[in-house]
């Protein structure tokens, strides 16, 4: 039984491996049209915008009188993003916003 699951952790590692890597290894001989780079350029932003929408949508930390903490941590940090273009400054005003809304309104 431990040989089967030994094989099987293998099996998933490599087939990742395979799938990661493959696509890289093949567009690596391709030019693609700058078009398509265009295009692509934008799907980490698209991705990072959809994880955020969907936690700040799923799990709404709201006050008892229905103000939402995450949806205004979520706009000060955006503003701080586009104010300072730092990752750090910007994480970190979203974490201390949160941090203390949820302390003012003894949710913490």
């Amino acid at each position: 039984m431990e040989r089967q699951i030994i094989l099987a952790i293998i099996l998933s590692a490599m087939a990742t491996a395979v799938m990661r890597t493959l696509p890289i290894l093949l567009l690596s001989r391709f030019s693609l049209p700058g078009p398509v780079q265009r295009w692509l350029s934008f799907i980490p932003s698209a991705i990072m915008a959809a994880i955020i929408a969907s936690e700040l949508l799923s799990k709404p930390s709201l006050t008892s009188t229905g103000l939402s903490l995450s949806l205004i941590a979520a706009f000060a940090a955006a503003v701080s993003g586009i104010l300072t273009r730092s990752l750090f400054i910007t994480v970190l005003t979203g974490m201390t916003v949160y941090s203390g809304l949820r302390y003012w309104y003894g949710m913490g």
